[in-house]
């Protein structure tokens, strides 16, 4: 089978859930929509909202966020776990996590070692504070920090605790103010959950057949990106992907015009690739976030949508191009503009520090009643009153 380029990026909004129109959106559209995606990453920067909110807000509009916490937390249906970074996962998946947990059970104590100077006791004094006295924080510990910051400046306890959620020992129970909470893994991932680790072929067939469900037609290395091969601990570089690829029966092969190299998609999504160039009617804006799983393979993003990606937050001032948080502007199949929002929470006003069209792109009368109907629903999710442009 031949592609367009403009096909396959049809195809990944649609497997993305980018064109979904779900109205009063519930707890178990919540689910839904993370089980789809396969993970949700999770992110510290609050210049606006918080990352894994909005990658939800980018497919829901504007829903309940306790719904997250409540799913986490409270019903035990997502877990906290390294996917593609630190992310939310469905509980459902757990499994196929136990052998990278397995892996690095063995790195604890030299690691700790390495670090901390300390490895055995320091262990075994974490794990009877929390057995002792249950879920605990790094500021439930007295020791001080070391270092000048960032990394480096925390306490022994911290690493301990980090390395031993990494190996599956601990879990995290919740979190306050963000911060999180430590428990025994067993007091975290209930008794309904399978725990019965894959075989590598079952495990391999996860997470790359999930990828295609979530990005549609890929290249063998951008099975690597997704579910990120260094957290999950798939150790096959392009071509073993690809000699796997080519073995299942389930999985097609894709021309692309202009390039050599094959695309794979699953067989499920063949007819939908025949059919979308007829009847894509997505036709709407949509801001997305960096951390979104959408936005993830900066690689892919420039073949299929010809946008430059520059997550500019960590360079300095004087070498950004954009602004520090700016966010791609999605309308219809092809990302057409930057935009630069920030909060101003005390005002309760949605501030609009910067705004970049893509170089070819003309505004329309559609396009811009899109754009601002959606900064509206943008605004509402941030409690915003007001919205100021400063550009």
């Amino acid at each position: 089978m031949k592609a367009k380029r403009e096909t396959l990026a049809r195809l990944m909004i649609e497997k993305q859930w980018l064109n979904k129109n779900i109205i009063d959106p519930t707890k178990q559209d919540v689910y839904n929509t993370i089980d789809n995606l396969g993970c949700l990453q999770i992110d510290t920067i609050s210049v606006i909202e918080r990352a894994h909110y909005l990658t939800l807000w980018s497919r829901l509009g504007n829903y309940e966020k306790s719904y997250l916490d409540a799913l986490a937390y409270t019903d035990r249906k997502l877990f906290e776990y390294w996917a593609h970074a630190a992310c939310y996962i469905p509980m459902e998946h757990y499994r196929y996590y136990i052998p990278a947990m397995k892996t690095r059970e063995k790195e604890v104590i030299p690691r700790l070692e390495k670090r901390t100077g300390q490895g055995k006791e320091l262990v075994d004094h974490v794990i009877k504070r929390i057995k002792d006295e249950g879920p605990l924080s790094s500021k439930d510990f007295d020791s001080k920090k070391k270092g000048k910051g960032g990394w480096w400046n925390r306490k022994n306890e911290k690493v301990a605790m980090d390395y031993l959620f990494s190996a599956g020992i601990l879990a995290i129970s919740e979190r306050v103010n963000f911060q999180r909470y430590y428990d025994l893994t067993e007091n975290v991932i209930l008794d309904r959950v399978d725990k019965e680790p894959p075989e590598k072929e079952e495990r391999i067939k996860f997470y790359f057949e999930k990828t295609m469900k979530c990005l549609g037609a890929i290249l063998p290395k951008d099975a690597r990106e997704y579910y990120q091969h260094q957290r999950t601990r798939i150790k096959m570089t392009p071509p073993k992907i690809e000699e796997w690829l080519q073995k299942q029966d389930n999985v097609e092969s894709i021309e692309l015009d202009g390039e050599s190299r094959p695309y794979y998609c699953l067989e499920e999504d063949r007819t939908r690739l025949e059919e979308i160039d007829d009847d894509f009617d997505f036709d709407d804006v949509q801001l997305m976030i960096y951390f979104d799983n959408f936005m993830w393979n900066r690689d892919r993003i420039q073949r299929l949508f010809g946008f430059e990606s520059k997550l500019e937050i960590y360079i300095p001032v004087d070498q950004r191009v954009y602004g520090y948080y700016h966010l791609p502007v999605i309308y219809g199949d092809k990302i057409v503009a930057r935009i630069e929002p920030k909060m101003n929470r005390k005002e309760e006003q949605l501030i609009i520090r910067g705004y970049w069209t893509e170089p070819g792109f003309k505004e329309t009368e559609h396009y811009r009643d899109r754009l601002e109907k959606n900064l509206e629903d943008f605004a509402a999710f941030h409690g915003a009153k007001t919205i100021e442009w400063l550009c």
